[in-house]
């Protein structure tokens, strides 16, 4: 049986004959990754955080996608005018997503706000906007042509780490589309890549029985030219999976 994997999804308007009406969306790009790798894609609406357990309790494994930022109230920061997209309703479902999945070590794949989701959602917080509060760090957020599937990055690897393992090397070029990044990781958490400014790039629990991948990049823009992209997915699919047969 193929392991059922939830995409959390953002909130936009989209045309309908009777005007603009918002709509519960994921990129095919995510759901594009997970079918390919053996699972079976479901969208995750935004939801009353009551009704997550009820939800999860019947999937295998978890997708944490990308976005706009956190509301900086949720780590205890400040305002910052880079600050962009946000939605509490979407914050508050992902936070109680990002826990139930912790408290249970679900299968989780998260990816940029996703990680940074999580990281806030154990306790940790963030850098509101790297080029203003980071010495020294460069523009992380790369935009027009191709900016999503072109591997632009170059990023380091602890030597060891779950990561560095699953894709044979400790130094990997990724895309980058993100403002903002970890600052304190989470209790459960520790830092596994960096970027060259010494922004943080991916996390792993410390509790190596939860099968965590947590990266900064959209590796779900790369899978079709990259193979540490696929292996993100094959891996998730792989601990759901396992899951499935324990359920």
């Amino acid at each position: 049986m193929k392991p059922v994997i939830g995409i959390t999804a953002q909130q936009r308007d989209v045309a309908t004959s009777y005007g603009a009406q918002p709509a519960t969306t994921v990129t095919l790009s995510y759901s594009d990754a997970v079918a390919g790798a053996g699972g079976v894609p479901v969208v995750l609406p935004i939801l009353d955080p009551a009704l997550v357990p009820h939800l999860l309790s019947r999937l295998d494994g978890i997708v944490l996608t990308g976005g706009g930022d956190v509301e900086p109230g949720q780590y205890g920061g400040a305002g910052h005018p880079a600050v962009y997209g946000i939605h509490e309703a979407r914050d508050q479902s992902e936070l109680a997503i990002a826990r139930y999945a912790a408290e249970r070590k679900m299968p989780v794949l998260a990816i940029c706000r996703g990680l940074q989701v999580l990281n806030v959602a154990l306790g940790g917080d963030l850098i509101a906007d790297i080029p203003s509060q980071v010495e020294g760090g460069f523009e992380h957020f790369v935009t027009g042509n191709g900016a999503a599937t072109q591997a632009h990055q170059v990023i380091e690897l602890e030597d060891g780490c779950g990561l560095a393992r699953l894709f044979g090397t400790t130094s990997l070029k990724v895309n980058s589309l993100h403002h903002q990044a970890v600052a304190t990781p989470a209790p459960g958490l520790r830092p596994v890549a960096w970027s060259e400014d010494g922004v943080v790039e991916a996390v792993e629990s410390k509790d190596h029985t939860w099968p965590l991948r947590a990266v900064q990049w959209h590796p779900e823009n790369l899978v079709g030219t990259e193979p540490a992209a696929r292996s993100l997915f094959e891996d998730l699919i792989s601990a759901a999976s396992v899951q499935a047969a324990n359920r």
